[in-house]
């Protein structure tokens, strides 16, 4: 008999967890061998051990739960656990994904999912992208995509993926990319058999303030301003290829020369900043070349902010990480 990889299903909360009030609203309640127990088949797929982390919505998962869970997965790996499968509320698995890719060398799979229904409604979610994500968990070569997010039977990666829909199950795309594979049949393929190198180092902690600041038509300097007052770096989400109002440049090359970092990133969902192609003030080469802001490249806003936030918790600066 074929010996079952030993998984570990770690639970955060979210919808998947949720049971409803007396009014009908829903908040997270299910514990993990709860959640283990609604699976049928999940002995067959592997041996798992069920962990409760947390019991919250994902709009309360902060930056240092995310890194606490890092150093979490990372002893139990050491234990000896074949894969990892983290429950999540899908709010944010987006960034918690990001954030495990950018602290964790694993060298197992480690698979975040979720749901977008609650268990309580008709045509429920959530034990259909558990038991897809146990069978990803439960696959050796899922280790070299890094962490990913197992969704509608569609496999994720951490860099990519993104919520798109507030509130459909198809709700998580990769823009630029598509998903990396597939739970069809009840077998795991994937598309590609490496992620992108996103790992830079686990930190002790994660509590280094990094601010986003979301460009809109005719804004000025005073967000910027209020940010660089009080955190450690700032990740600006520029219009189009990477662009800000030529009313916010003062303000940004103020803060680069009071020597914070600061990281240009675009609103769009998807392609890269720009590097050049307009010139002016505000324009891509106007920022990344005179005031010396940081290119994040084709990373979203959002997971922009978790890399800066990681390196400056490793003492690594906004160049090292974000390379021209």
């Amino acid at each position: 008999m074929k010996k079952r990889p030993r998984v570990l299903l770690f639970a955060l909360g979210g919808t998947i967890s949720a049971s409803p009030d007396a009014d009908g609203r829903n908040f997270p309640a299910r514990a993990a061998a709860d959640l283990l127990g609604s699976i049928p088949g999940a002995k067959e797929i592997a041996e798992v051990t069920a962990a409760d982390v947390k019991r919250v919505p994902s709009r309360a998962v902060t930056p240092a739960d995310m890194c606490a869970l890092a150093h979490e997965i990372r002893a139990r790996v050491a234990e000896g656990y074949n894969g990892v499968v983290v429950t999540h509320g899908t709010d944010t698995i987006e960034e918690t994904a990001y954030a495990l890719a950018l602290q964790l060398d694993a060298g197992v799979p480690v698979v975040l999912t979720g749901s977008m229904r609650p268990p309580s409604d008709p045509g429920a979610d959530g034990p259909a992208n558990l038991l897809a994500a146990l069978r990803v968990a439960a696959t050796p070569a899922a280790g070299a995509l890094g962490p990913v997010v197992v969704m509608h039977d569609e496999i994720h990666l951490a860099p990519r993926v993104t919520k798109v829909h507030t509130s459909r199950v198809a709700a998580f795309s990769s823009p630029g990319l598509g998903p990396a594979g597939f739970v069809i049949e009840g077998r795991v393929r994937l598309h590609v058999s490496t992620g992108e190198r996103d790992f830079l180092g686990l930190p002790e902690r994660l509590d280094k303030r990094v601010e986003l600041v979301w460009v809109v038509a005719g804004c000025d300097g005073l967000l910027v301003e209020a940010a660089s007052s009080a955190a450690g770096g700032l990740v600006v989400a520029g219009t189009g290829g990477g662009h800000v109002p030529p009313a916010m440049t003062n303000a940004l090359r103020a803060a680069v020369e009071r020597g914070l970092p600061v990281v240009l990133a675009s609103r769009c969902g998807g392609g890269p900043v720009l590097e050049n192609t307009y010139g002016g003030e505000g324009s891509e080469t106007h920022l990344l070349g005179a005031l010396g802001l940081h290119s994040a490249g084709t990373l979203a806003p959002v997971k922009a902010r978790l890399r800066l936030m990681v390196a400056l918790a490793l003492g690594k600066s906004a160049g090292e990480v974000f390379p021209a």
